[in-house]
């Protein structure tokens, strides 16, 4: 075999990786066989066309843009966080990856070859900036996102405090300018409030420190809560999965879900206590919500029947793997799901029990930013105040 064709067949082995990887997790989600000879199909036509574009393309292509542009696209069809990074990124994107939120506030996903952001911390530097949930990213400097892979926005995300950024956002249509600073910022501890006569309960994010504070808050404020709790998840998309597992216990027992991976069970999770506190809950959620935050909405729903209120969630709540690559990449994919106590992946988007969109908007809310509109619907519920407007989805 010639050295040319070894380098091919080589080449054609790191795509098919996480063909096969993205082949084997929707066959297991779907009840197929993993021995179906689709893979072989997709792989001819792969190899036909990557043999076309080397022999007839009018300029000699790059082979490692070529593959790397390749991958990039295979990781973006199993879904937005599945991505593979090349060799020489490995080590910085490890450290980018735990510090690009925490100096921005940003989180950025990436699908179809579009940037965009899922949620963004208020009093982060591109929350005070004027950052949305929602916006789409075009530009980073002068740079198009469009050929931009995910980890390389994140690494700008991770850059030395201070680096100044001018991010060209897409807005309802509408080019719109964000320009702030990297800066570490203080991460919102949980918090309670009273509005409007509601006690709401923020939970901005959860880590190891976080169920007891939810505790701590409870048993000093026990007096306040005889109308119930408002658990407000908007825009909550950062923290430990597994954390929001223990801020579960404090408001339910008995099997709060697991880890699956196809149909294996890896974790399981459970309330063995006594919870601390218990009463009408009512969830504030929205297409910011994500992950962890899911997954509590999702255990105090079938739980303690809490209702949910707002937007339907992202629909994500994962496990990431990683897989390292002979020539030194790395791919990282989406290994298993966690799901609520009916067992069920949380893969798809929650769909609030009242749904707060633009058609449930009176004439005299047409002007109410749609974060506070579900603020307004969530503690209406909770008061049992006169049904409103809103669509309730059964």
């Amino acid at each position: 075999m010639s050295r040319s064709r070894i380098i091919f067949f080589i080449a054609s082995l790191i795509v098919t990786f996480p063909m096969l990887a993205g082949s084997l997790l929707r066959a297991a989600g779907q009840d197929q066989s993993p021995e179906d000879d689709s893979l072989y199909k997709y792989l001819s036509v792969f190899t036909e066309v990557l043999g076309l574009v080397r022999q007839s393309y009018v300029d000699p292509p790059q082979m490692d843009e070529l593959m790397v542009g390749a991958l990039d696209g295979t990781t973006d069809a199993l879904d937005p966080f599945s991505i593979y990074v090349p060799a020489s990124e490995v080590e910085r994107y490890q450290e980018a990856r735990q510090t690009s939120w925490r100096q921005s506030g940003l989180t950025l996903l990436k699908e179809h070859g579009i940037a965009y952001v899922v949620a963004v911390e208020q009093d982060s530097p591109a929350g005070k900036a004027g950052a949305r949930p929602g916006d789409i990213v075009a530009k980073v400097g002068d740079r198009n996102t469009r050929t931009m892979p995910l980890w390389e926005l994140q690494e700008i995300l991770a850059g030395p405090p201070g680096t100044a950024l001018e991010i060209e956002m897409i807005r309802l249509g509408s080019p719109v300018k964000v320009s702030f600073s990297l800066q570490p910022f203080p991460v919102p501890a949980p918090s309670l409030a009273e509005v409007e006569g509601a006690q709401v309960l923020r939970i901005p994010t959860f880590d190891g420190e976080t169920a007891d504070r939810v505790k701590a808050i409870l048993a000093a404020n026990a007096a306040k809560l005889t109308s119930g709790l408002l658990i407000d998840l908007r825009g909550v998309s950062s923290g430990d999965p597994e954390a929001s597992y223990a801020v579960a216990r404090v408001f339910a027992n008995g099997d709060l879900g697991t880890l699956i991976r196809r149909s294996e069970s890896l974790l399981t999770f459970a309330g063995t206590e006594k919870p601390v506190w218990q009463g009408k809950t009512v969830v504030l959620v929205d297409r910011g919500t994500l992950g962890a935050a899911e997954i509590l909405a999702t255990v105090l729903r079938q739980k303690v029947k809490a209702e949910l209120v707002g937007e339907r969630t992202f629909g994500h709540a994962g496990r990431q793997g990683a897989a390292d690559l002979s020539t030194g990449g790395r791919l990282l994919f989406t290994e298993a799901f966690y799901t609520g106590p009916d067992k069920l992946p949380l893969n798809e988007q929650l769909t609030p029990d009242l749904l707060v969109d633009e058609r449930s908007r009176t004439f005299l809310e047409k002007d109410v930013p749609m974060t506070d509109l579900i603020l307004k619907r969530g503690v209406r519920r909770l008061l049992g105040g006169e049904e409103d407007s809103a669509q309730k989805v059964a």
